[in-house]
């Protein structure tokens, strides 16, 4: 028997008959039940994300407009772009918050099987590269990610796994079965190469081990084999030998690996308290990837120290108000995804902000909700969805 096999576990067919059906009667019952209103804790965060996102377009339409001016688009293509994503993510987020969690159990091992499909196509002529790797899929002329689906199908598929060993976490399959079923998925990040996505993916697989309950001398040995192998890797690629060695002396290669940082802390700096003002930020016309991965670069110059603290308690709210509704939750595998979810948005933003201020390696990890990218965004407010739902007052 495989190890990502479990025994009693329905055919995927079957599988997907009971979700279906349980989905049809949780709708059937909830047409002759009132709406159940949202908590205060559900509301907050919506508006949280809500807000986060606002500010996220309001940085591209500024930090974009460059980017597209300098290739020969519109200038607000990137914002315009932009809104649509956030639109569809809104549509996104209504449905999951309305989809009961609790069928996910049935639905993630399918949800990382398609995953998986559309990461082996990024080694077919549908994969697009850019930036030194392939990352993108382009179907229909649809450009998108199957890595920021993989974060959300780690999320789930690992809750499931550890909520179903609850009574037996010293069982091996408890915590191998998710390591090695997330394996594949490690070796195509590395060949892409994602180092960073890598490196995430492994910090959520961890973090719901430990939140799951398994113990923690099991949890050193996984620590003590992978931290040397993450590390080796690390330095192993002369690429990010060098983004590490930036970190430690940016000035020391000012004009290649340290550029962006330099760029980076010299616009930061010139934004003083309260910035420079909406739109003139200047260290974006020289900063490559401002509307991306350095997006917190524009935010910090333009509205200085204090729109900086309030981008940065907004994800503190978000981490809260996350936290809140995993405690409130009726079972572990929901309290474990919502937990899961925040840890996401959570260490996300903090390494997205930890690179433009110079002190952690570039590792083109978006700022949640902020940063240009379709994917990243309809995945992200999915998965703000699946938290609503979580938190949704249910009988007990």
């Amino acid at each position: 028997m495989s190890i990502i096999d479990q025994p009693n576990v329905n055919p995927f067919s079957q599988s997907m008959k009971s979700v279906l059906f349980a989905t049809l009667k949780s709708s059937n019952k909830a047409g002759r039940q009132p709406r159940t209103p949202w908590t205060p804790i559900q509301r907050k965060l919506f508006y949280i994300v809500l807000v986060l996102n606002i500010f996220g377009i309001a940085m591209i339409l500024s930090a974009g407009s460059v980017v597209a001016s300098q290739e020969g688009i519109g200038e607000f293509s990137y914002a315009i772009r932009q809104t649509i994503w956030f639109i569809l993510g809104l549509g996104a987020l209504y449905c999951a918050s309305k989809f009961d969690y609790s069928n996910l159990k049935l639905l993630s091992r399918p949800l990382l099987y398609l995953t998986y499909f559309l990461m082996f196509l990024l080694y077919t002529p549908l994969g697009i590269q850019g930036g030194g790797a392939t990352r993108w899929v382009s179907i229909f002329g649809i450009s998108f990610q199957p890595s920021e689906i993989l974060k959300i199908a780690t999320v789930i598929f690992t809750a499931q796994v550890i909520s179903g060993y609850q009574k037996d976490l010293r069982n091996k399959r408890a915590y191998g079965e998710p390591f090695f079923a997330l394996l594949p998925a490690i070796v195509m990040l590395i060949s892409q190469p994602d180092y960073g996505t890598m490196c995430l993916i492994l910090f959520l697989l961890g973090s719901i081990l430990y939140l799951g309950g398994i113990p923690l001398d099991k949890l050193f040995k996984f620590g003590l084999i992978l931290t040397p192998l993450l590390l080796l890797g690390a330095i192993a690629a002369p690429y990010r030998r060098k983004r590490l060695l930036a970190v430690l002396n940016p000035e020391g290669d000012a004009l290649n690996s340290g550029w962006q940082t330099l760029q980076s802390l010299t616009g930061i700096s010139n934004g003083g308290l309260l910035g420079v003002g909406p739109g003139s930020s200047k260290s974006k016309w020289w900063t490559p990837e401002t509307h991306t991965d350095f997006i917190f670069t524009v935010i910090a110059e333009e509205m200085g120290l204090f729109g900086s603290l309030v981008v940065l308690s907004l994800f503190v709210g978000l981490v809260i108000f996350g936290v809140q509704i995993a405690k409130q939750s009726k079972d572990k595998f929901g309290y474990l995804i919502a937990m899961g979810i925040t840890s996401w948005f959570a260490v996300q933003a903090l390494v997205n902000v930890g690179v433009t201020i110079g002190q952690m390696p570039n590792t083109g990890l978006p700022l949640p909700f902020i940063s240009y990218g379709g994917s990243s965004l309809v995945v992200g407010m999915t998965a703000i969805g699946v938290m609503l739902n979580i938190g949704q007052p249910r009988k007990r």
